[in-house]
């Protein structure tokens, strides 16, 4: 990375982006998904439960993935969300993403009453949740002890 003048720019971390700049960077599913995997493993992808990286892409069915190393004869198959706040949820990923950028580019944060109604969810216990593991995960990756 160079400086400003430098012919290499970096890219904008996504508390950065703008709201253009996000639903650019975002148009749909799929590049939430893209992301969302090459932020999780940068060298390539490895198995959420051992560590191995003798993984294999599942061809049928997109990022789903399959470690061979976990057990003798059995498989242990996993996708992106795995280990993640948005693991066991309903939402879609583009949600949860417009949802986490709403509350790091908010001066303040945002409650779950305003996101519930920017974001149109059908309940406000939808809106509260997703801001619930979004705090959460935050308070842990800042040292702090918490429950899940």
């Amino acid at each position: 990375m160079r400086d400003r003048h430098g012919p290499l720019q970096t890219a904008k971390t996504f508390h950065q982006l703008s709201v253009a700049q996000f639903e650019a960077m975002f148009p749909d599913e799929e590049a939430c998904k893209v992301y969302l995997v090459a932020r999780r493993w940068p060298n390539g992808v490895s198995c959420p439960r051992c560590g191995s990286t003798h993984v294999y892409e599942l061809k049928t069915m997109a990022f789903k993935w399959e470690c061979m190393d976990c057990a003798e004869g059995v498989s242990y198959r996993f996708s992106h969300f795995v280990g993640t706040i948005f693991e066991n949820t309903n939402k879609p990923l583009r949600d949860w993403f417009r949802v986490i950028h709403l509350m790091l580019t908010s001066k303040k944060s945002m409650s779950a009453l305003q996101i519930y109604r920017y974001m149109g969810f059908g309940s406000y216990k939808t809106a509260w949740y997703m801001c619930h593991r979004v705090r959460q995960r935050r308070l842990r990756k800042a040292g702090w002890n918490c429950r899940s």
